[in-house]
């Protein structure tokens, strides 16, 4: 009994750490794409809604429309990773403009802060 309690809890945590790694590289992906949207636009100042809705048009114009597996748009997760950008000072938005790297760093950390 004791050995199946020990099974059963070992498969839960895994899948519990497995959902933890996918949220992850899920907003890490929108961090990244969130970067390029900012950069290419060399400008800052747009809503937390105008934000999502760019992730969300990156998103589906990625995958093609007879694809088996399109990406899942996670709209409360777009949210979070817009609003930590949003949060971040004028002036580290604008010294990120031409820098994906520190944006997607700089975004990282201020993600991570909310969680």
């Amino acid at each position: 009994m004791k050995k199946r309690l020990a099974i059963v809890l070992l498969m839960a945590s895994c899948g519990v750490a497995q959902a933890a790694t996918e949220a992850s590289s899920e907003a890490e992906s929108y961090i990244a794409g969130l970067c390029t949207i900012t950069g290419e636009q060399r400008a800052v100042g747009e809503s937390q809604e105008e934000y999502v809705q760019k992730l969300k048009d990156m998103i589906s114009r990625g995958s093609a429309p007879s694809a088996v597996n399109k990406p899942e748009f996670n709209q409360d997760e777009a949210e979070k990773v817009a609003d930590a950008y949003m949060k971040l000072p004028d002036e580290v938005k604008k010294n990120n403009l031409n820098n994906a790297d520190a944006c997607k760093k700089a975004t990282l950390e201020q993600y991570q802060k909310a969680e």
